[in-house]
């Protein structure tokens, strides 16, 4: 039910754009920029994790994998700001000519760490590990669809 709720907000967020708190494209893109880049912090550290460069530690695993199950929510709006588009962005035109297929992508992302946050909780190493490479999996298909390297 929980997972439910949640995933109905991913795709209100998503969707919609209500009164925004950016006053420029620019606060948009760094918005987005900063959540991407906290992101990728906890994300790294958990890649140390799973890989072996880095002693496994399911409390730290499960801490930041909750983080970042939250932190996936807040750049879908800034990608909706007219003018975000462009400046100092990697983000690729292909995000607004295909918006539908980037929002999916970006929902099964949001989906994907909100299950691998639930798993990693439960305390199962090995579950834990898989949930984390269909995150990433994920990650990396919108990377190369969305972002420039």
């Amino acid at each position: 039910m929980k997972t439910k709720m949640m995933m109905a907000g991913f795709a209100l967020v998503a969707t919609t754009v209500s009164a925004s708190p950016f006053e420029k494209p620019e606060d948009a893109i760094h918005y987005r920029q900063s959540a991407f880049s906290m992101i990728a912090t906890n994300f790294g550290d958990m890649a140390d994790m799973v890989k072996g460069r880095k002693d496994w530690d399911q409390a730290l695993f499960s801490k930041r994998a909750q983080y970042i199950s939250t932190l996936a929510l807040m750049p879908a709006e800034a990608f909706s700001v007219d003018g975000s588009d462009k400046g100092d962005t990697k983000a690729k035109p292909e995000i607004w000519t295909d918006w539908d297929g980037f929002t999916v992508k970006l929902n099964k992302f949001q989906t994907d760490l909100v299950n691998l946050a639930e798993v990693a909780s439960q305390g199962d190493e090995r579950a834990t590990k898989r949930a984390f490479g269909v995150a990433a999996k994920n990650c990396k298909s919108c990377h190369s669809d969305y972002k420039f390297k």
